[in-house]
């Protein structure tokens, strides 16, 4: 009986403690909510600047909505001469997901304009995952009723926040900081395009990301994977039900072996139809859009100033029959 009434006490000892760090680990969280930290902050910084050139377009326009491959694979000039609107690209960071591209998109989308979507593969899936760029940037821009972030999200960032992350929060930005580097405001021109990406200025470090960049298993990881499908479509019929028009398109990507053969060719050859399927205007092949690796800068999503103006042809071809569609109607 002693030992039974030890042994009580013991668990409830150990749950009591249990119960004490986890408050006050939620309160340290607590605390640095909403500060912004520098290793994100240029993706701040950069849908600020986007945004501001969305808003000071008073006519239809058209808005590119993605992550970075469309930032970097884009020639938004060349689409607003072939589809005879203004254009903006809100392409940043795929790593920050759909809960904050849809939202930043949502706030640029105006009655009557037009969205080309090169989404990157995953943000299809992944309804219940995140990653270490979401919870970095949840935490300096934390949402969840005014973001499609659910539950099973919101638990993992609290589990999976580093104690780091936390420490990083609560210094906030070092006085005077200015975001500098590759990415942010300071190298995109007027329409939201990443500028300085010619192959001369590509240095050797870039030219090794691209290099060691992994071959993405998307085709054996989609099965496991919970759609997305719903969010985009609901984006989607936000645009058509205020008088414009929505279309998705491949995203350029390094192409590499495996994408040919077996399961990751079937994925790739399928998500056109799983996209139409799942309600979205979805048009071209993804393996028309997988290019060699001399047409990258930095990343295996991230083009070359040659290769965007490839891609961007690409693009204006498959898109601009939907639009003429569109405004047919």
């Amino acid at each position: 009986m002693k030992s039974e009434t030890s042994s009580r006490g013991f668990l409830r000892g150990a749950l009591l403690g249990l119960a004490l760090v986890g408050g006050l680990w939620l309160l340290m969280l607590a605390g640095q909510l909403g500060r912004p930290v520098p290793s994100t902050h240029w993706v701040e910084k950069a849908y600020e600047y986007k945004l501001a050139q969305a808003n000071t377009i008073q006519q239809p326009k058209v808005l590119v909505v993605a992550g970075s491959a469309a930032m970097f694979g884009v020639d938004s000039k060349a689409v607003a001469e072939a589809l005879g609107r203004p254009v903006v690209n809100l392409g940043v960071n795929a790593g920050i997901l759909p809960p904050y591209i849809q939202s930043y998109a949502r706030q640029a989308i105006k009655p009557g304009d037009w969205v080309v979507l090169p989404v990157e593969y995953p943000m299809f899936h992944g309804r219940y995952s995140i990653n270490m760029s979401f919870i970095d940037y949840w935490w300096g821009h934390p949402g969840f009723r005014r973001l499609d972030v659910n539950l099973v999200q919101l638990a993992q960032v609290f589990w999976l926040t580093p104690v780091l992350r936390a420490v990083d929060g609560y210094r906030g930005l070092p006085s005077g900081f200015k975001v500098s580097g590759l990415y942010g405001p300071q190298n995109l021109d007027q329409h939201g395009d990443q500028i300085n990406t010619q192959s001369s200025q590509q240095e050797v470090w870039m030219h090794e990301l691209v290099e060691r960049s992994g071959v993405e298993r998307y085709g054996a990881q989609a099965h496991a994977w919970n759609a997305n499908w719903a969010s985009w479509k609901a984006l989607a019929d936000e645009v058509t039900a205020a008088g414009g028009c929505a279309v998705f398109v491949p995203p350029p990507m390094l192409d590499r072996a495996d994408y040919h053969q077996g399961k990751e060719r079937r994925y790739y050859t399928s998500l056109p139809e799983q996209a139409r399927l799942h309600g979205l205007n979805y048009v071209g092949s993804p393996l028309d859009t997988l290019y060699p690796m001399d047409r990258f800068f930095d990343t295996n999503y991230h083009l070359n100033a040659a290769a965007r103006t490839l891609y961007t042809r690409h693009l204006i071809e498959l898109v601009k029959p939907e639009f003429d569609r569109c405004k047919a109607h």
